[in-house]
């Protein structure tokens, strides 16, 4: 019992002093609201609740998995640098970055699952005849295998000896590697489409990994400077200015990476990425582009990690915050725009619906009501484990 409760000590801790029931409350609301949107969805069916249609069959919900199982990615990024490979700035934050991105993981599975319809009758079928040459049978299995090998390095980071130490940093490195290639193949997933020109192509593979890891950065310095009430420990205070170059550096490979986009797109690319182009530049998108995408997510996050003076935990918080509402543009335009230019004409007759030549979509309140379960499941998840984990590596 004595040696018992001493291997419980590494784990279980009262962590009374981390402002943890807020977020846990928030989260059971969230639950609460997202619940109720399961049981419409199952009462009521998809196509009575939720705002696809023939013309945009891809909606909020994939754009909230995007944003969540992304992130995650960007999460096991960072802890295979610190674990795998000895980046000790991030070597310190381990437990938290490994527990974060198992639970980010869990709440993106939320959102597709809700999503697909019939997931378990989904899961019988490809269990009798995968399809192994469409590329989303292989996002499946990449982001399964990736919770399955964080779920492995969570229990051996809170197994103490030199063992678990040498183990956690090779399933640190699958992790990272794992991830990457997830996250990628969900890119390939959108640029093996040749019928909708604005996704096909590289662009969106790199895109996503990058902006991922990023957003893996950002919610780690939110959740330091939540947990230590603004004010980090000194020994962390490398580890947050680490992460915050980490969010300069990939905020500027992402601004490189829209030019280069849009001059293809606008000057290159098919009639269909023009308009996915223009609807995000001038159009039906604009709004959530110029102030979500560009302000949010690049101009300003960037400026406040410019002029952060050194040690200024709270300021690149402050960035992290912004790029993450900001993020959530990015995800849902990039899921959106390739999908308003029409696959065929909206003549009358023809059952596709057109304004200005473009296809509309807007979430609904149910759809709305699934992403607040996912995000309910995180904060209450994850704040638990912060109340009732010992969360320092």
């Amino acid at each position: 019992m004595t040696v018992l409760k001493g291997k419980l000590q590494h784990i279980i801790r009262d962590n009374r002093e981390v402002p943890s029931l807020p977020f846990i409350g928030l989260g059971g609301l969230l639950l609460i609201v997202g619940m109720i949107g399961v049981l419409l969805v199952f009462s009521k069916g998809h196509e009575a609740v939720y705002g696809v249609s023939r013309e945009v069959p891809w909606g909020l919900l994939i754009a909230s998995y995007a944003y969540l199982v992304i992130t995650s990615t960007g999460l096991a990024f960072i802890g295979g640098l610190g674990h795998a490979f000895g980046f000790a700035s991030f070597a310190k934050m381990n437990r938290r970055i490994v527990v974060l991105a198992f639970i980010t993981l869990l709440a993106g599975f939320t959102q597709i699952g809700m999503e697909l319809g019939h997931p378990f009758r989904l899961m019988y079928l490809f269990l009798l005849s995968p399809q192994f040459k469409a590329p989303i049978v292989w996002m499946g299995i990449f982001y399964s295998i990736e919770l399955l090998i964080l779920g492995v390095e969570l229990y051996l980071i809170f197994k103490p000896g030199p063992t678990s130490h040498r183990l956690s940093a090779f399933f640190g490195f699958l992790a990272l590697l794992v991830g990457i290639i997830a996250t990628s193949n969900l890119g390939f997933v959108f640029g093996s489409i040749n019928a909708r020109p604005f996704f096909h192509g590289i662009y969106f593979p790199i895109f996503l990994v990058v902006s991922g890891i990023v957003a893996g950065a950002a919610l780690l310095l939110v959740i330091h400077n939540i947990v230590f009430k603004f004010r980090i420990e000194e020994k962390l205070t490398d580890s947050m200015q680490a992460l915050g170059r980490l969010m300069g550096l990939g905020i500027g490979v992402m601004i490189f990476l829209y030019v280069w986009k849009f001059a293809v797109s606008l000057y290159v690319e098919p009639e269909g990425a023009v308009q996915a182009a223009y609807a995000l530049l001038s159009g039906p998108l604009a709004a959530h582009f110029w102030i979500g995408e560009v302000g949010l997510a690049l101009v300003l996050p960037l400026l406040l990690i410019i002029l952060c003076r050194a040690g200024n935990s709270m300021v690149l918080g402050l960035a992290g915050l912004v790029y993450l509402l900001g993020l959530f543009f990015t995800r849902y335009d990039f899921i959106v725009a390739g999908q308003l230019p029409p696959m065929r004409q909206g003549f009358e007759g023809s059952g596709v619906h057109t304004v200005n030549g473009l296809a509309g979509y807007a979430p609904s309140p149910v759809e709305w009501m699934i992403f607040a379960l996912g995000l309910g499941i995180f904060f209450v998840l994850y704040f638990l484990a912060e109340r009732f984990l010992n969360l320092e590596t």
